[in-house]
Parts: C-alpha cells; structure tokens; sequence
C-alpha cells in the first residue's frame, strides 16, 4: 500500500506540470483510486484469511493468490493508463527538462526523498 500511495503523490505532481486535461486527470485518479481500493481489499482478504486459518491450508493460499492477482490486474491497467497518458515523447521530454531546468527540481527532490523514506523507512506504531 505505501508503494502505492508514494508513486500516486509523485504521479499527481508530475501531472501538474505535466498539464492533464481535465478528463485525462479523471482517468488518471480513477487509476489511483482503483490500485488503493484493491489494495484495500488484498489486505484485508490477507488478514482475514490468516485470522481464519493460522495453519497453512492450501485454499487459503489460493484465495490469498486470487487477491494478489487482482492487485496484479489492476496496477497493470493502471500502467496501461499511464502510458497512455504520459508517453508523448516531444511533451513528456519537454516536462522533463522543465523539472530539471526550474524551481521545480528541489520540490520533486523532496518529494521523492520523502515518498523513498515512507515506502522503505516509516514503521507504524500500530
């Protein structure tokens, strides 16, 4: 989930500069909001299988690998999505070396700092 959730903030603030028609950021958030809903739900199909059978059991691996296989689905329709949006070469290289070339490559530094260290470093307390 925390890889998701950092990959839609860097998305989302490349799409801005990036400058997504209104529909086109409609599809991209329907991307984000579809790869964390089944995120949601692999979890806690995930949690719920291993309250209900702690022991291995073969169907509980096999629900738990239909679940991870939704997520599957979903986050390569979601890469389809995205490269449908953002691979126009002359565009997409022109963004990029306005990020590189502007106020704007601090700001994406930190957020790429900030969404590496919630991924691989931040632990709940919960």
């Amino acid at each position: 989930m925390r890889f998701h959730l950092s990959a839609a903030v860097l998305v989302t603030a490349f799409s801005l500069v990036y400058r997504l028609e209104r529909a086109q950021f409609g599809l991209l958030f329907f991307a984000i909001g579809l790869m964390i809903a089944l995120e949601a739900v692999n979890t806690s199909i995930e949690w719920l299988t291993d309250l209900v059978s702690p022991e291995y059991h073969p169907i509980a691996g096999k629900v738990k690998d239909i679940a991870a296989g939704a997520v599957m689905v979903g986050a390569l329709t979601a890469a389809a999505i995205g490269c449908l949006l953002f691979l126009q070469f002359p565009r997409l290289t022109d963004t990029l070396l306005l990020i590189v070339t502007s106020w704007r490559l601090p700001v994406f530094a930190v957020l790429l700092a900030g969404d590496a260290w919630f991924t691989f470093f931040y632990r709940p307390k919960w």
